[in-house]
């Protein structure tokens, strides 16, 4: 099964991002902040992440950097979202500068991000 790394310091958004990923096929971890995601990255070698930029403690912009920077990491997918940063110098930023391969502004449409998943890493398990 597909693993998805999902750091969101929202407890109702992450639940829902768990729960819609993984009626979708998915096996899905949460991490709550931007050092919690570093440790779940490193233990669960996800397929794919997707990043919160507003976190606590570490936020996504950085949580990104660290994680392309590792072998795994720039080989892996990954989603940025934020609710703050809604501009296209943001979605520049996030593919151009942080090799991001997705940037969604919240609030955003779930089918939008099983879209963006599904074209990065293929379709999860039935």
């Amino acid at each position: 099964m597909k693993k998805i790394l999902v750091v969101e310091d929202d407890a109702v958004s992450a639940r829902m991002l768990r729960d819609y990923l993984d009626a979708h096929g998915y096996a899905t971890t949460v991490a709550t902040t931007g050092p919690e995601g570093w440790n779940r990255f490193e233990e669960t070698r996800p397929d794919l992440m997707v990043v919160d930029v507003a976190l606590p403690m570490k936020n996504g912009f950085e949580l990104c950097f660290d994680v392309k920077r590792t072998e795994h990491g720039r080989v892996m997918p990954l989603v940025l979202m934020s609710a703050v940063y809604r501009d296209d110098h943001a979605d520049k930023y996030a593919r151009e500068d942080l090799h991001a391969q997705a940037w969604l502004s919240k609030p955003f449409e779930l089918r939008a991000l099983l879209e963006e998943v599904e074209r990065l890493i293929g379709a999860g398990e039935a």
